[in-house]
């Protein structure tokens, strides 16, 4: 098993208490419906420095590789659409707060912004926050909210579903003729 199918079985585990109102098809429905409202809306939860931080911390959960990253599945654009629409005016400035967090958190460790940090120490201080219950409204809090709608934004792109997990548009298969 390589890191992408324990990412798809671990971020399919990770949502459902997140959307558990919805039935299995309504979530796969949900994450088309708003994979296809996202043409033309960016920017409207998050500034141009949020987005930025954003599309750059989706792309180190999910890089590129011989399968799209999280940025050439629109991730950013979904997390905007989903702070937008889905998350309530607390929540939303519960995360918001929580990825300036970030940014105080990387100016505090390492003495800049996080997309200013090197490589290394971006990665090691997503490391750090990853999996560390803090407060609400904190980096940890704004991480774990961030990695779980990466993963759901990602694994219900179009994109994704038909190129990588190959998941049929209609499940199952019909054989009409068949000896009895």
């Amino acid at each position: 098993m390589n890191r992408r199918e324990v990412l798809r079985v671990l971020g399919g585990v990770a949502v459902v208490p997140m959307l558990a109102p919805l039935s299995p098809e309504g979530l796969w429905d949900l994450g088309r419906s708003i994979h296809a409202r996202l043409a033309g809306r960016l920017g409207r939860s998050l500034d141009a420095h949020q987005l930025e931080t954003v599309t750059h911390i989706a792309e180190l959960i999910l890089p590129e590789t011989e399968t799209p990253g999280a940025t050439s599945a629109k991730v950013p654009e979904f997390i905007d659409l989903m702070l937008t629409e889905w998350f309530s005016a607390t929540e939303r400035g519960r995360f918001l707060q929580g990825l300036a967090g970030i940014d105080a958190r990387s100016r505090q460790v390492y003495g800049g912004v996080f997309l200013d940090l090197r490589a290394a120490d971006q990665s090691a201080l997503l490391q750090a926050l990853d999996g560390v219950s803090g407060a609400e409204g904190g980096a940890e809090d704004a991480f774990a909210t961030l990695k779980q709608l990466t993963i759901h934004g990602y694994f219900t792109s179009e994109l994704v579903m038909k190129d990588v997990t190959r998941h049929p548009v209609i499940p199952g298969r019909f054989d009409g003729c068949i000896p009895l």
